[in-house]
């Protein structure tokens, strides 16, 4: 099947069902759907010169910081047969989260998890699909990636203090860059001038009863304050910042300066007399933020849970994976309205939509 619609394709991954959709974005339809993938589908990136998908599995079942079974496997999907057209097995490296492709290089670039004394970026030649580097951190996990491509990426570990930054040309680590309390998502600006980072790492009360509710516990006076941080490329230092009312998680940098992050939006956890399945969650929030002095300039009400988001080159609109609801939030970014849904993996307590790719017309 080729691809369709002038305006391209969003790939939508559930980490839960082990699917992938294709959405054609000129009608919001759902337009392919790729079952049975090896779980647990997570981030994704595109590969523009092949037009192939490259999706990153993390493990086998559960979430970060369990004693889970772990993956060890880049899926590449054929964007326009909407086809998978090989695995690669990566091993003796485990848990890949964020994956990113890098055109100048030619190197499928993925951050993994300390495993059997193996750790930090992993390089994958992206035609022969052979491991060909490994770059270790000092922080025993890596989680999100941000790409300068031919230069650096720039890696966070969640609960490690640290962003790594390693030289991608001569495949060393150059310089770690403080941040008290840890990290979550990192994204380079297009140009590559910049990186920003979320920081600290997202505190949150998980209910193991079944609910699929995630709790926000009480920020005290002593843990770092949720801010976002801007990098300079060329000297690795934090440059500017915006201090932000609550936890955020997931970021994505847009064209001429404009920032989108996600807030999870988590309510305190109520009393015991309160049946916890009933319970509705709050919206979660897409924060836009003015890169030039680091200003809030709007919040969108998304879907609950939301985690990874993308946004068109024109910034006029933006979508946001649900952890909880399995859906896609459609947000309109200049009227800062929501204006649809694409289902995923809608229905469940925790539909697990997390990896999300843009794909341009063929």
């Amino acid at each position: 099947m080729g691809s369709t619609g002038s305006a391209g394709t969003l790939l939508v991954s559930s980490s839960t069902a082990k699917n992938l959709d294709f959405f054609d974005l000129s009608t919001g339809q759902k337009i392919a759907t790729l079952t049975d993938l090896i779980a647990e589908p997570h981030e994704m990136v595109f590969d523009a010169g092949r037009r192939r998908a490259y999706i990153a599995h993390t493990y086998r079942e559960g979430v970060y910081d369990q004693d889970v079974p772990k993956g060890h496997e880049i899926t590449v999907v054929d964007v326009d047969s909407h086809t998978v057209e090989k695995v690669i097995d990566i091993t003796p490296y485990y848990a890949p989260h964020d994956v990113e492709y890098d055109p100048e290089l030619d190197l499928i670039i993925t951050g993994i998890e300390d495993f059997e004394g193996k750790r930090g970026v992993v390089l994958i030649d992206a035609e022969s699909h052979e491991v060909v580097g490994n770059v270790p951190t000092e922080a025993r996990n890596c989680h999100w990636l941000a790409l300068v491509p031919g230069r650096k990426v720039f890696v966070t570990h969640k609960e490690a203090p640290i962003i790594s930054v390693v030289d991608l040309v001569e495949r060393t680590l150059v310089a770690s860059i403080e941040v008290p309390g840890g990290a979550e998502e990192i994204d380079a600006s297009p140009d590559g001038d910049f990186v920003y980072a979320v920081t600290p790492r997202m505190k949150v009360d998980v209910d193991l009863g079944g609910s699929g509710h995630f709790f926000r516990p009480e920020l005290t006076a002593s843990e770092p304050a949720p801010r976002l941080v801007k990098i300079d490329v060329a000297t690795n230092e934090i440059v500017g910042e915006i201090a932000m009312a609550d936890y955020q998680i997931g970021l994505r940098a847009g064209h001429d300066g404009v920032l989108y992050s996600t807030c999870m939006n988590n309510m305190e956890r109520p009393g015991p007399e309160v049946d916890l399945k009933a319970l509705p969650r709050n919206d979660g929030l897409l924060n836009i933020v003015d890169t030039k002095d680091m200003s809030l300039v709007g919040s969108v009400p998304v879907d609950a849970l939301p985690m990874t988001t993308r946004v068109t080159q024109d910034n006029t609109t933006a979508w946001v994976a649900s952890l909880a609801t399995g859906r896609v939030t459609v947000v309109d970014v200049r009227a800062q309205q929501r204006v649809g849904d694409l289902d995923n993996n809608a229905g469940g307590a925790y539909g697990g939509t997390h990896g999300m790719v843009l794909v341009p017309p063929a």
